[in-house]
């Protein structure tokens, strides 16, 4: 396709060149029957054909800084296509940087949350180890605390759902509002306050969930106190 205007304005120079010359040797031959040069004196043939010439050199050359002008015009606009189309390559090979580094960023913090679940649940099924994790409070008794780790676990699946896009911030919502209608997780979720406190200024994807279960714990609370007394 680069080709094919270079072929085109040679195939056109060509034929301005063949239909310049035979212009020429036309006026030529009609120069030198006017009467005026059909002297002796008069160089009629030499006459008539510098006088051709010089026509038909006015039109090549008027044919040539037309056709450089317009070379110029599609180089620039070739240079621009050029530019354009580099600068979109930069942007897709950025597009799919970002969210190649955004894809590694989720799966990298999906498997430590699932090794964080692994923990708990091995802490669940052995009291012993339960003993190993920080304490939920004062006065918590070890069925309570096995609650506890219990209701930890099933929030990180919700979290690791929606770290890996699995769910909404609106489907977030509306479980962690179901959840909390659980007195045990409603338990859990306050006593655990101080701590979730502690965590969040670190940055990271927790945050932002923790907002949406918070938000869905106010809601609740709303639910729960426009409910009429049993």
């Amino acid at each position: 396709m680069v080709n094919g205007p270079r072929l085109r304005h040679a195939f056109i120079a060509i034929a301005v060149a063949l239909a310049s010359c035979l212009g020429a040797v036309a006026l030529t031959m009609l120069l030198v029957r006017i009467p005026a040069l059909q002297t002796s004196g008069s160089g009629n043939a030499g006459q008539a054909f510098g006088a051709a010439a010089a026509f038909a050199s006015f039109f090549v050359l008027f044919y040539a800084v037309r056709t450089f002008r317009q070379q110029i015009e599609e180089f620039h606009m070739r240079r621009t296509e050029m530019s354009n189309q580099q600068e979109f390559m930069r942007n897709q090979r950025a597009d799919a940087r970002e969210a190649h580094d955004r894809r590694h960023h989720s799966s990298a913090e999906a498997t430590l949350r699932g090794q964080l679940i692994a923990l708990m649940t091995m802490a669940i099924e052995n009291p012993a180890l339960a003993e190993v994790w920080p304490s939920y409070g004062p006065g918590i008794s070890d069925e309570r605390r096995a609650q506890y780790l219990y209701a930890n676990l099933i929030i990180s699946w919700q979290y690791l759902a929606h770290t890996l896009n699995s769910i909404t911030d609106d489907e977030v919502l509306e479980v962690m509002r179901y959840l909390f209608s659980s007195p045990i997780i409603h338990e859990f979720w306050c006593q655990t306050r101080a701590a979730r406190s502690q965590i969040t200024p670190y940055g990271g994807t927790l945050p932002k969930f923790y907002e949406l279960a918070d938000l869905a714990f106010d809601r609740r609370i709303r639910l729960d106190s426009d409910l009429p007394a049993g």
